[in-house]
């Protein structure tokens, strides 16, 4: 399997989140607009420690999140993330997103989104990939399906319904034959 720690698209570059990025995460963990459909607002602490698991998660399976930045500024400007994950069947991974909520309405998230489903097939061959949230985070839907995430079903997760959307890689593979840059 290919471990790709950093990328680019247009606008973003993407690395390996690790414990250099303490001081963003934790900003995001706290804000309350972006964690309204997370879970709500964390501590410095819980953002350390969710960096603790991205690390043992990528040094396990060469994958895991990344923090993305604008690459005219440098400035995080969210996450990315590959992981593995129960909801959605045993053995599944999420492609899951955050970002800042001052750059929401950019097309930042499906920019990213885009670049990782290509990662999750191309590179590293995944067959399938979810992606979930709260039934209403109606801006998280229309990102999945612009990107060609299909509803799947309602799940419980964290205590709460959500819903389930799924992507086929062959489905993907054929949504863009004839493209060099998957879209």
């Amino acid at each position: 399997m290919t471990s790709i720690q950093t990328f680019s698209t247009e606008r973003l570059h993407a690395h390996r989140g690790g414990i250099a990025d303490l001081d963003f995460v934790a900003a995001m963990f706290d804000d309350p607009r972006v964690n309204a459909t997370l879970g709500g607002p964390r501590t410095r602490e819980q953002a350390a420690e969710a960096i603790n698991r991205w690390d043992a998660h990528w040094d396990a399976l060469g994958f895991g999140p990344w923090i993305l930045t604008d690459r005219a500024t440098e400035h995080p400007v969210g996450w990315l993330l590959l992981h593995t994950t129960e909801t959605g069947g045993p053995d599944s991974v999420e492609l899951g997103w955050s970002i800042a909520a001052d750059r929401w309405r950019e097309g930042l998230a499906s920019e990213a989104a885009r670049e990782g489903i290509r990662i999750a097939f191309r590179e590293i061959g995944l067959g399938q990939l979810v992606t979930f949230t709260l039934v209403e985070n109606v801006a998280s839907r229309r990102v999945m399906e612009k990107v060609g995430f299909v509803y799947d079903t309602e799940v419980e997760h964290a205590g709460l319904t959500h819903v389930l959307y799924r992507l086929h890689g062959t489905a993907w593979e054929q949504t863009t034959m004839g493209t060099t840059d998957g879209y």
